[in-house]
């Protein structure tokens, strides 16, 4: 697990980053500097920085007089993901379907074939990717770019609590039905239509996973 000596804080912070994404370690685990330091033989103040790199993704937390821990998975973190993340997807949708052009909607309807494939293939991955690249796709589609680098900042969170989801539980929703009203309403050029299509997707997420981890709480914390 060496590290080459090379933007050290980025390439522990990436390493880092896909162990969290990925649950290698999972929401709630405390993280030692000093573990980590040995595991990726690096100095502890490159795991220091790169751990602070990842506080600021909403990706670990440092609690006082304990040191740092993966961020757990509660209420209060899937609301404000949910919405910020509904927010920019709201303001995304509405862009693009104003300036809707040939390249776009051929991107668009390749998007949403991926989804339909996705759905029916029923890969874990396969959905994973589909689902959240249809939703990436129309950000970078809007033609914002300060809109843009403000959703990557949340993308590996957004990744992060995908997973978590999908994990728990798997193949939960139709993709298709799901993502059909904001795509027929981009398509339409409805501006006011997708961007309600979005609220109601969002609402709609964020109200499954609340009820189920109140179901289950145990998901909240594995430590």
């Amino acid at each position: 697990m060496a590290l080459e000596k090379l933007s050290l804080v980025d390439r522990a912070a990436q390493q880092l980053r896909q162990m969290i994404v990925g649950a290698t370690l999972s929401p709630g685990l405390r993280l030692t500097e000093q573990d980590l330091s040995d595991e990726m033989q690096v100095a502890r103040g490159t795991i220091r920085a790169a751990l602070a790199a990842l506080a600021a993704e909403n990706l670990v937390i440092r609690r006082p007089y304990v040191g740092w821990a993966v961020q757990a998975v509660d209420g209060e973190v899937l609301r404000e993901s949910y919405q910020v993340r509904g927010a920019l997807e709201e303001l995304s949708v509405r862009l693009l379907a104003t300036d809707l052009d040939r390249d776009k909607r051929a991107d668009l309807v390749a998007s949403y074939d991926r989804l339909v494939l996705a759905e029916c293939t029923g890969e874990a991955e396969d959905r994973l990717r589909a689902d959240l690249g249809f939703h990436a796709g129309i950000v970078r589609a809007s033609g914002n770019k300060l809109l843009l680098r403000q959703y990557e900042s949340i993308s590996a969170q957004t990744e992060w609590l995908y997973r978590w989801s999908e994990k728990n539980w798997p193949r939960r929703i139709n993709l298709v039905d799901w993502h059909k009203p904001i795509f027929e309403a981009i398509l339409a050029q409805d501006a006011e239509a997708a961007a309600a299509a979005v609220r109601i997707h969002t609402q709609r997420s964020l109200h499954d996973d609340m009820q189920d981890l109140h179901t289950n709480p145990s998901t909240q914390i594995n430590r």
